[in-house]
């Protein structure tokens, strides 16, 4: 008995040892995966919403500078095209110019040819039908009179500006091309730029996009609040529930000049419209567009791109914005909008959204304001 009892004895402590260590080994796993949980290197998936929203505002960007090149190519090509028209009238003038003072020459050599009784150097070099071989041949003409000799003179010029223009047409035609070429990379990188702003919508769920607006949102207040305290301007209407967009403020109890007000009235009679790429209306505008025929409307002439714009204009500091001011944004000057008050500015902003309403950031992209009339 007592054998076996001290048999039960040893039996029942390596038992009461085998489930401690067992219980040991499930709690020490369990602390181990706790510790895991909460391990301060390990990283967290990223945030899709957030990801997509910092794409998005880089493609935005983007194509914002492409935007201002595209603006830049259009204008290059519009002032060539008309040089081209302009050179081409000359052209016509001056060859005309040209052919009635080689008849002239003609009769004077004729004159030179009768009196003389014999062919000279004069009237072999004019009836010759070779103008190079006229002009290169002037220095050897010695018989001529005085009249003649400044006839020969003024010939050799207006040829000479016969040649310039040819020169300055070939000049042209090469620009124009070069610019067509230029404006249709231009277009064709934005497309892309533009399917993959919409492929990183399209990844997102019908839930997540609506987080995404919200964010946005959210961020746009806390902007346009920052902004106000800035300004010591008045709110100018909430944004639209669940669209992050502006109401449109009515920008005669905004302050500013009267042709502010007139170029303000303009700008947001556009909004819905479509992005333009060049577009100066009236079913469409670029960014520079809209502001350059909003105050053209006003009767002040602003430049065609937004840099120039940004150059030409009077500099204003946030806290002296007013409604009608121009605002620039990122690096380079590559896109403009028009204060309207409250933080808000109206713009055409791409050709996905169009001309709307947006609220002025203080971070990153904001470059400054130009104040005109």
């Amino acid at each position: 008995m007592e054998h076996r009892y001290g048999g039960s004895q040893v039996s029942g402590r390596a038992s009461r040892r085998g489930r401690s260590v067992a219980v040991a080994a499930i709690t020490g796993a369990i602390l181990l995966g706790t510790v895991a949980s909460v391990d301060p290197g390990a990283q967290a998936a990223p945030d899709p919403i957030n990801q997509a929203k910092a794409r998005l505002a880089q493609l935005d960007e983007q194509t914002a500078k492409m935007q201002e090149s595209y603006t830049e190519a259009q204008d290059v090509l519009d002032k060539a095209q008309k040089d081209l028209e302009r050179s081409q009238k000359d052209l016509k003038a001056q060859s005309e110019k040209v052919s009635a003072m080689r008849k002239a020459l003609g009769r004077v050599a004729l004159s030179d040819y009768q009196s003389g009784g014999g062919v000279s150097t004069t009237t072999r070099l004019v009836t010759s039908g070779d103008p190079g071989r006229l002009l290169s041949g002037l220095a050897t003409v010695q018989n001529v009179s005085e009249r003649t000799t400044s006839q020969l003179q003024d010939f050799q010029a207006e040829q000479a500006r016969l040649k310039s223009t040819k020169s300055q047409i070939e000049a042209d035609h090469a620009t124009i091309q070069a610019q067509r070429d230029h404006k249709a990379k231009l277009l064709a990188d934005a497309k892309k730029k533009e399917q993959e702003a919409k492929s990183v919508l399209d990844r997102l769920t019908a839930q997540q996009k609506a987080e995404l607006e919200r964010r946005q949102a959210a961020e746009a207040l806390a902007s346009a609040g920052d902004t106000v305290s800035r300004s010591g301007g008045r709110s100018a209407g909430q944004p639209n529930a669940g669209q992050g967009q502006a109401l449109i403020p009515s920008p005669s109890s905004q302050g500013g000049s009267s042709r502010a007000q007139s170029a303000l009235s303009f700008a947001l009679a556009q909004v819905g419209k479509s992005y333009v790429w060049g577009g100066t209306g009236p079913n469409g505008y670029d960014c520079s567009g809209l502001m350059m025929v909003a105050w053209g409307k006003a009767g002040v002439s602003l430049p065609r791109t937004a840099a120039a714009q940004y150059a030409a204009g009077t500099p204003v500091s946030v806290s002296d914005l007013q409604p009608g001011d121009l605002v620039f944004f990122y690096p380079g000057i590559t896109h403009v909008g028009m204060y309207i008050g409250g933080g808000k500015y109206v713009h055409a902003s791409n050709p996905r959204t169009g001309i709307k309403i947006s609220v002025l950031s203080q971070h990153g992209a904001f470059q400054g304001a130009r104040r005109f009339g």
